[in-house]
């Protein structure tokens, strides 16, 4: 009984010395960043931007609310400094509250800096603990990353979580672009983000009244930023252009196309303007499909050892609106809208593909990797000359798109249309 007494003496003892976790921080001791925005100065130097939650505007599960009394969930705050780590800490000098990345989503990059080189302020994304992998990483086009983020966004609390929002809803990959990027820029070709614009109303009400709320200047895709190897911006695809790369890539989830569709398959180019030069139809003969499966195959070949490729894109949807005088109750006329919106989209690709090698000479396809992988022996005489090469080569580009829908009606239900296939 005496030793068990000792014992107990001696941990009792002990627990006195023992601490607990002793560089913990409470919750409403952080400042959480969501998104994190780096802007080139005049002077060479960088001014960062953090979005952070406000506290009012959270709710006890964790989610964002509205902010209170009309203002926005989040407060912006920005501080200049030499790298990533030194504007931090030079912000924190205005915050109460300890500033914590660990669940910053987005990372925003001004066009200025873009153009300069990102290779300066890209190895603390790499290498902090603090950096998610599976963050995104856009630029701002025509912008600063501080304007981006100053940017109240009217159906998100917080523009860092609508941008995401935006990008899945577009078809392209989300919570992985900063991943991607640092894949492709040490890859055999260049880095690739997705790009984000401050857009102006497309067409400006004046408010009568107090109750209306007319088009305001919004946040929005531009496309995606292309990067040379040197990390310097090259250009954009715009937005109706960068799906062409995720569908090659197989990283595109759904699309919706638009194309005209005359109720003739032979018809010839007209002369007359506003009339297509594939198909002849004029305007207002359009078919929109929606594709929610796409697949594609890359096959490089070999000729005199100078590599070429046949690209097969293959994709499934259905005829969402339809209007052109074909009769897609008929199943030969909607073969004819398959075959023109095949028609359509390979020329679409192909004129994308050759913008790329003549414009960017950066393959962002993934080309030079589907060699390496195929034949890594050939690529070993390739690979110091990829680039001089990648703008010459010959791509045989193929578009099977399978449409297996018409909708809940296959003839329109309105009146028959002058010209109009019974």
């Amino acid at each position: 009984m005496r030793m068990f007494r000792k014992i107990t003496g001696v941990f009792l003892v002990l627990s006195l010395f023992l601490t607990g976790c002793w560089d913990r921080q409470e919750l409403n001791d952080q400042a959480i960043i969501l998104g994190w925005g780096m802007d080139l100065t005049e002077k060479g130097g960088y001014l960062a931007t953090a979005n952070i939650v406000l506290p009012l505007a959270t709710k006890s599960d964790g989610q964002q609310s509205a902010g209170q009394d009309g203002h926005p969930g989040f407060l912006t705050e920005s501080a200049y400094g030499k790298d990533n780590r030194d504007a931090a800490q030079n912000m924190q000098r205005k915050l109460s509250r300890v500033l914590f990345s660990g669940h910053r989503r987005n990372i925003f990059i001004g066009e200025k800096l873009a153009e300069k080189s990102i290779f300066p302020i890209l190895d603390e994304y790499g290498r902090s603990p603090m950096v998610r992998p599976r963050a995104n990483i856009f630029v701002v086009k025509g912008g600063t990353a501080q304007e981006a983020m100053s940017h109240a966004y009217q159906l998100e609390t917080n523009p860092a979580i609508a941008v995401q929002k935006i990008q899945e809803k577009s078809g392209a990959p989300i919570s992985r672009s900063l991943l991607d990027f640092f894949i492709t820029a040490n890859g055999t070709g260049c880095g690739v983000v997705p790009a984000l614009s401050i857009l102006p109303p497309d067409l400006s009400t004046d408010k009568k009244n107090g109750h209306g709320s007319p088009p305001q200047t919004t946040l929005g895709l531009a496309g995606a930023a292309i990067f040379t190897p040197q990390l310097k911006l090259a250009g954009y695809l715009d937005n109706d252009e960068f799906w062409a790369r995720l569908w090659i890539t197989n990283r595109l989830a759904f699309r919706k196309f638009t194309t005209l569709v005359n109720r003739v398959d032979a018809e010839k180019s007209g002369e007359k303007e506003g009339t297509d030069a594939l198909s002849g139809a004029t305007a207002g003969e359009n078919v929109s499909v929606n594709v929610d499966s796409f697949k594609s195959r890359v096959t490089p070949f070999f000729d005199e050892g100078l590599p070429r490729f046949e690209i097969l894109l293959e994709g499934r949807g259905f005829i969402e609106e339809n209007d052109s005088p074909l009769n897609l109750s008929k199943s030969a006329n909607v073969k004819k809208v398959e075959a023109r919106m095949n028609q359509y989209l390979e020329a679409k690709v192909k004129k994308i593909v050759a913008k790329v090698q003549k414009e960017f000479k950066c393959d962002v396809f993934g080309f030079g990797d589907t060699i390496h992988r195929r034949y890594p022996y050939r690529w070993k005489k390739l690979a110091a000359d990829w680039e001089a090469i990648f703008p010459n080569i010959d791509l045989d580009i193929k578009v099977k798109l399978d449409l297996t829908g018409t909708g809940i009606t296959g003839e329109s239900l309105l009146p028959t249309r002058n010209g109009g296939e019974q």
